[in-house]
């Protein structure tokens, strides 16, 4: 574990993306284990307080889980203070305790300050400002813009926007009447278009996105071209996509991802 976290070197980005897959892929006794044995190396107690993290949203933490997952990401701040992970993993938690804005917006600053261009915590705050949790729609809209605003084209977080506009797209489907018909066509609006184009002139042909989640954000594009019906366009970004599938956003609704992706794949396909 530590070889393959010290292999991405200062690149916090990479180095979170392998964080939440050895969370996800080794056991809680083994990162608890590493944590007490090498005391001293910031990534096992950052790991150790990841954990905590991906469980809670699953099921809430209990208060002394919580607790002990913060003491764990303040050790290694302190033993690495420029590396914002143990920052992005204290953000989550806040966020999943719903806690106020003065504690999690100094926490958002500290990352910022750190690596501004991060994906998770700006997915993170992004969720965090969201009417489903400690925000409305419209903060969580002009987050995005922000964002839009200000992140290089290529960036780890340059897929914000794209996730919000596939959000939005979304919350429309599910409402009644005229406004969901409306929804109908993902790229209504010059709002749309810019975001869609701009990711296109970003993203294609392969090999312009080099971060650890670039595979996730062309599921996204291919995603929001498919609800676009753009099907001229969306036939290339499947081909930077190469086959591979993210649950998220084409397990949607509860459909099978490994279904629905190769069946937009073929209509794409079909009008070359």
């Amino acid at each position: 574990m530590q070889r393959l976290l010290d292999d991405a070197g200062d690149d916090w980005d990479r180095r979170a993306r392998r964080l939440a897959v050895l969370t996800a892929s080794t056991r809680p006794s083994t990162q608890r284990s590493w944590a007490q044995h090498d005391s001293r190396h910031p990534d096992a107690h950052t790991l150790f307080a990841w954990e905590a993290m991906a469980r809670g949203t699953r099921t809430p933490t209990a208060d002394a889980e919580f607790d002990e997952a913060v003491g764990a990401g303040v050790t290694a701040a302190r033993l690495r203070p420029h590396d914002p992970n143990p920052w992005v993993v204290r953000l989550g938690l806040l966020r999943q305790r719903r806690r106020p804005r003065t504690e999690v917006f100094p926490v958002w600053r500290e990352i910022a300050a750190r690596d501004p261009w991060h994906r998770e915590p700006h997915v993170q705050m992004y969720g965090y400002l969201s009417p489903r949790e400690c925000g409305s729609h419209a903060q969580s809209m002009e987050f995005g813009d922000r964002a839009q605003a200000a992140i290089p084209a290529t960036a780890p977080a340059a897929g914000l926007p794209l996730m919000a506009l596939i959000d939005r797209y979304h919350a429309a489907l599910s409402r009644e009447g005229v406004h969901g018909l409306m929804a109908d066509r993902l790229r209504d609006g010059p709002e749309a278009s810019r975001v869609l184009d701009r990711a296109l002139q970003a993203w294609t042909p392969a090999g312009q996105l080099r971060h650890a989640a670039a595979l996730a954000d062309l599921n996204l594009l291919a995603y929001a071209l498919t609800a676009a019906r753009d099907t001229a366009r969306v036939a290339t970004v499947f081909g930077a996509v190469a086959g591979v599938v993210t649950p998220h956003p084409w397990g949607h609704g509860g459909y099978d991802p490994v279904l629905t992706f190769p069946h937009a794949q073929r209509r794409a396909d079909a009008t070359r």
